[in-house]
């Protein structure tokens, strides 16, 4: 008798294990560190999202006449705890940079325009905000947040990493692909 109990317990628990048909959480970025996944030379893709007041952004690197470098951080501020470090950070990258050429992109994971709307009300960011989509995240191939991927002024994926770094290592990752730089360290 109790080896039959345990052997329909065993055969339900591996039953339990069995794949379910819902996404994995690998399927969905998750929070992490920081952690350089480098570059990869590859063309960027491009994306057409809605920001949280409904406006069309739209982001073609291969038409980039101003000769522009991006910085495309893709972040939450439901469930990523360390957020006010990202707006802090890429404030002050936005700030230094955007007059040299510096376009940055906030990608929201996972969040709903009304929420992020009074998120952003009183967290003001002073570079364009988008809500992401799946294909978005997939495009971008997107496993964990933050990320955050350089873009030359050629559409070309040079630098990509998660997790947090300071404002200056983040300023050494950006400088060498600000328009007119070519990989000097003048800061």
């Amino acid at each position: 008798m109790i080896r039959t109990l345990v052997t329909i317990f065993a055969i339900l628990l591996l039953a339990g294990c069995q794949p379910s048909g819902q996404v994995s959480p690998s399927d969905s970025p998750t929070t992490s560190g920081p952690s350089n996944v480098g570059g990869t030379g590859e063309p960027s893709p491009k994306f057409q999202l809605t920001s949280p007041d409904g406006t069309m952004v739209k982001f073609d690197p291969s038409q980039n006449p101003d000769n522009e470098a991006f910085l495309i951080y893709f972040w939450s501020y439901r469930w990523d705890p360390n957020v006010a470090t990202f707006i802090e950070r890429a404030g002050e990258l936005h700030e230094r940079y955007a007059p040299r050429g510096l376009v940055i992109y906030g990608v929201a994971y996972d969040e709903e325009p009304a929420g992020l709307r009074k998120f952003l009300s009183t967290n003001s960011l002073p570079f364009e905000v988008v809500v992401g989509t799946d294909a978005t995240y997939k495009d971008f191939k997107i496993e964990s947040i933050p990320t955050g991927i350089i873009v030359d002024p050629n559409g070309r994926i040079v630098d990509r990493f998660t997790g947090y770094y300071t404002t200056e290592e983040l300023a050494e990752k950006i400088h060498p692909y600000l328009p007119g730089r070519t990989g000097n360290s003048e800061q």
